[in-house]
């Protein structure tokens, strides 16, 4: 059965439709040309025998001369036929392709409403089914610019907005002092967030044209994150919070700055959506090839569909816990992980916080190379 498929290819394929066309029509010239061997070849020499003199030179040339005419028509039959059988099989392939190509050019042309219909089940009918799928991936990345658009434009004109306000408010020569500099803090406070906006946006954008990490280096995950929570003292001690810290120490080979900023996305939201007096668990341990670090929190949680947003640009849970976010930060996270060939994951109830996992593959350098 294996080596029946080797040779006329799997059932449904191409590749069988093709070598059944091609046996039906080696099978129709064969017979045309035995066919016209016994009208042209056969009977005009059994007629020539009965009435020549096999002795003579002349009648045993004309015997040949008969068997030259006959195989000469025999061949031109069989060529313009067969050609005739190859161009209605390029045309049954050549079809579907063309339909194909020009369904490519409209989607080529911006139009994501292209939609291919087959009941075929060889290649072509995979082809277009991909072709589909393609398609719908890319009315979902124009939808994802459109809004991406939309956001950046509302994030932007906001502190714009407000910044150009109190500015005009700052040219009123009645306001008193403290009403100045309320203004002016108000202004710079404005002008940080939108420099932290255009700084995530920027750096989002050159994460998403990445396709690696380049500048790898051996990693302490564990020290990393010591170093981020003392970064972050002055928050959490605000909020008179507590860590409880299993940390293991892990060597992980990656780019440092980019991990290290994974970690302060993650433990200052956790900080910021946690509740007061409460405390954040960080687990760190080494699992077969992998390094493992869990960041759980006890504060607002998630509920199903504020999960299924949680890494959308923009997106942000809580505004009232998050005036001065960008709601690119997880997005930022997501893009560095995947680029790392990790996974991050997050389980999360309402009104009872959340933990989040991230898995990391655990490499290590070599530059030896093994010639055998």
């Amino acid at each position: 059965m294996k080596l029946l498929e080797r040779v006329l290819g799997k059932r449904k394929s191409l590749q069988r439709s093709l070598v059944k066309d091609l046996l039906i029509s080696l099978l129709v010239v064969s017979i045309i040309a035995v066919i016209g061997f016994y009208f042209l070849v056969n009977n005009s020499i059994n007629l020539k025998l009965d009435t020549i003199n096999i002795n003579k030179k002349e009648d045993a040339l004309e015997i040949l001369n008969i068997i030259r005419r006959s195989l000469a028509i025999t061949a031109i039959t069989v060529i313009l036929i067969s050609g005739i059988f190859m161009k209605l099989v390029a045309a049954k392939i050549l079809k579907p392709i063309n339909q194909l190509k020009d369904a490519t050019k409209k989607v080529a042309a911006g139009d994501f409403s292209v939609e291919l219909e087959t009941e075929r089940k060889d290649e072509i009918g995979d082809l277009t089914h991909d072709f589909n799928k393609m398609v719908k991936g890319l009315s979902s990345i124009e939808c994802l610019q459109k809004d991406f658009i939309n956001n950046v434009s509302h994030e932007i004109k906001t502190p714009i907005t407000s910044v150009q306000g109190f500015a005009k408010l700052l040219d009123d020569d009645s306001l008193n002092e403290e009403e100045r500099k309320e203004y002016i803090s108000i202004i710079i406070e404005e002008s940080d967030r939108l420099l932290n906006i255009s700084t995530n946006i920027l750096k989002l954008s050159k994460l998403q044209n990445q396709e690696r990490l380049v500048n790898k280096e051996e990693i302490e995950v564990s020290e990393q994150i010591r170093k981020v929570i003392s970064i972050l003292e002055p928050k959490w001690k605000e909020r008179n919070l507590k860590f409880n810290v299993n940390l293991q120490d892990v060597i992980y080979y990656g780019d440092a700055d980019l991990t290290f900023q994974v970690w302060m996305n993650l433990i200052d939201n956790a900080i910021k959506f946690s509740e007061e007096n409460s405390h954040i668990d960080i687990k760190v341990k080494k699992e077969k090839d992998a390094v493992l670090i869990v960041i759980k929190d006890y504060g607002i949680g998630m509920d199903e569909k504020e999960k299924e947003k949680i890494f959308d640009r923009f997106y942000q849970i809580d505004k009232s816990h998050s005036e001065k976010g960008s709601g690119l930060g997880l997005a930022i996270v997501k893009r560095i992980i995947e680029l790392s060939s990790g996974n991050i994951n997050i389980e999360s109830q309402k009104g009872k916080g959340t933990s989040i996992t991230v898995k990391l593959p655990i490499e290590t350098e070599n530059n030896k190379i093994v010639i055998k």
